[in-house]
């Protein structure tokens, strides 16, 4: 379905623009602005954690076309997956609700993300790129 791929793309798109936010965001304004959205705005938040939740089991079934049918877009969806949780994690902890030697799968995921954001970022941003330009290649 193509407006899965492209939701797919969008979403990861914003998660690099979260995650270059602290190493671009003095380049590009429009960085910090959305980071300040995101830790502001409930509504922002629950719509990113639930449209994350939504496209990965999305991107497992019902993949770009020759892809499986069960693997489908699986690296993609890996990185949709982690990015989700790396929002609920920001969420729960700017709640006040996480701590930060939490270890539960939520936490770990979240702060692993928090410590190499910059690394992360850039490999999310090379996903995305592969996925835009190779949309048919299977298994990315």
């Amino acid at each position: 379905m193509m407006q899965l791929y492209f939701l797919s793309i969008a979403y990861l798109l914003m998660g690099v623009a979260f995650l270059l936010s602290d190493t671009y965001g003095l380049s590009f304004p429009l960085l910090l602005s959305l980071r300040y959205a995101f830790r502001t705005k409930r509504i922002f938040r629950r719509i990113l954690i639930t449209l994350g939740l939504l496209l990965s089991p999305a991107l497992a079934f019902v993949p770009m076309e020759p892809g499986p049918t069960f693997l489908g877009d699986f690296i993609p969806m890996i990185n949709i997956l982690s990015l989700t949780i790396w929002y609920a994690f920001q969420a729960l902890r700017g709640v006040g609700v996480m701590q930060e030697e939490e270890q539960t799968m939520l936490g770990a995921t979240g702060l692993y993300v928090e410590r190499n954001k910059r690394n992360v970022g850039y490999l999310t941003l090379g996903i995305a790129i592969i996925h835009f330009v190779a949309p048919q290649l299977v298994l990315v």
